[in-house]
């Protein structure tokens, strides 16, 4: 797939956004539409959510999610200026609030992020399933890979804060 996509990028230099938007179809500017929306809601989330962490740890692993997050938008930016589809608008860029509800606790912002990271799992399937453009799937497929393996680490993490509801042993 590698191949393909350098040559389509290759043949894609030069041209104007009028000529490119001929390559791609409804389907894949949806995609990459709903991948864009859904980071910036994430990102909003994420941030409102990394001001009632304690867990020193669970804030790494927030601002390490903030940082790709922010990768991934610009990457995601530069796809809709290059085929000229209009780019939602943007969430606030910093949430600061200084009151802390008691029901905000660590393992509350694990889970509310961990559920988070799984549902972003189908978007990315959905979204390298449905594209036949070799360059965007391969784009879709890098977010897939990313996410795959953060959720593998932040699950492991998890149960070793014991935040993850695991179902119990089943023995006969």
């Amino acid at each position: 797939m590698e191949i393909l996509q350098q040559l389509e990028n290759l043949i894609d230099i030069g041209k104007k956004p009028e000529e490119l938007q001929k390559e791609i179809n409804v389907v894949e500017v949806a995609n990459i539409w709903n991948e864009l929306i859904t980071r910036y809601y994430v990102l909003e989330e994420t941030q409102i959510l990394l001001n009632f962490v304690e867990d020193y740890d669970l804030k790494v692993i927030l601002k390490s999610g903030i940082k790709r997050l922010n990768e991934q938008i610009d990457s995601l930016e530069k796809l809709e200026k290059k085929y000229g589809i209009p780019t939602p608008e943007r969430n606030r860029a910093e949430v600061v609030d200084s009151v802390k509800p008691e029901t905000m606790t660590d393992k509350y912002i694990f889970q509310k992020i961990f559920f988070g990271i799984r549902s972003f799992l189908d978007i990315h399937v959905e979204a390298f399933k449905r594209t036949p453009s070799p360059k965007l799937r391969e784009l879709f497929k890098e977010f897939l890979i990313t996410e795959v393996e953060i959720y593998d680490k932040i699950y492991e993490y998890g149960k070793l804060k014991n935040w993850i509801n695991e179902p119990p042993a089943f023995r006969i």
